[in-house]
């Protein structure tokens, strides 16, 4: 259950930074986190009072942007009131305490609504468009295809010759994505992605296919498949698993795999680290899209952001404020 309460002021460590928090998006991982269904389990902390320890509490949201309050003893490099974005678990509350070195300032012309989505998403887009391994002249399947992410995913692999195929179900959808290079299909049931795609794509297949999606849709990117195509599994927006045959798996050598973006930059090192996420600060600087802001709604109005993240139809983040 969600409920709003008062908790006290967190305090920095030694090379920690305290940052105050002004805007966070509401993003799926949010929702299933909230739900019980994220990969990590909710962490729950005693109540301050000491009340019951099952009746502890844990505190939503994945990132978020705001302003450096304060420093702990041996940080440097940073001074108070510096913008931020940062990445850490509860960010759904005025302030957060996190490793100095954890924190990306906000480049410069970039508005605080905008860096709040930066560490989630365009890391994402990023290293999925790295990880389907596509070359120019390749062609990649995307179920949901009008997310933030795949929107960014199809800009940064436009930009390296790819052809993107995005699943849509509204011609609003389809509007929005279609350029050079990008093809948008209108597929509201998974027999017509699978034909849609035989009279599109070379020989009817696809080099590889990045689902959110899952259950039947999943299915259905996953036989557009050409023999040793990628499938990336990174979201469950149905909420039902993708059917595999051993055919596809054995006789036609496709590969599949999941990607789950904690588990993934822990396998970065440092430099790689640090060349993502320059990679990042210059992508949203030169314009990237899927950062556009539906609504906003002030922190305490949660249960209002959160009906209006669940509705169809959305385009853009619903960001909690203040």
């Amino acid at each position: 259950m969600l409920r709003l309460t008062d908790l006290p002021r967190p305090e920095p460590g030694p090379g920690d930074v305290r940052v105050r928090l002004s805007a966070r998006p509401i993003n799926p991982s949010d929702l299933l986190f909230v739900q019980g269904a994220y990969g990590r389990a909710a962490r729950f902390t005693s109540r301050p009072d000491g009340g019951a320890a099952d009746d502890g509490w844990a505190v939503p949201g994945f990132e978020g942007a705001g302003t450096v309050d304060a420093l702990g003893d041996g940080t440097t490099g940073l001074v108070p009131g510096t913008p931020v974005t940062v990445s850490t678990t509860g960010t759904w509350q005025d302030y957060v305490c996190v490793p100095g070195t954890s924190v990306i300032p906000v480049p410069r012309g970039v508005s605080i609504e905008v860096a709040c989505q930066l560490t989630v998403n365009p890391f994402t887009a990023h290293l999925l468009v790295h990880d389907i391994a596509l070359g120019p002249g390749d062609t990649l399947l995307l179920t949901a295809g009008a997310s933030a992410v795949s929107r960014m995913v199809i800009h940064l692999a436009n930009e390296q010759g790819i052809r993107c195929l995005p699943v849509v179900r509204h011609r609003e959808q389809a509007r929005l994505l279609s350029g050079p290079g990008t093809q948008p299909l209108m597929a509201d049931r998974a027999e017509a992605l699978t034909e849609a795609v035989r009279q599109i794509a070379e020989h009817g297949r696809v080099g590889a296919v990045l689902d959110a999606v899952g259950g039947s849709l999943g299915a259905a990117a996953l036989r557009c498949l050409r023999p040793e195509g990628r499938f990336i599994s990174y979201g469950m927006l149905s909420g039902h698993p993708v059917p595999v045959h051993p055919d596809d798996l054995v006789f036609r050598q496709v590969s599949m795999s999941g990607f789950w973006l904690p588990a993934r930059m822990e396998r970065l090192s440092g430099p790689e680290m640090a060349s993502l996420t320059r990679q990042v600060q210059e992508a949203v600087v030169r314009g990237l899209p899927g950062l556009e802001v539906a609504e906003r709604r002030d922190l305490t109005d949660f249960r209002s952001a959160l009906e209006h993240t669940m509705r169809p139809g959305r385009n853009g983040k619903v960001l909690l404020k203040g």
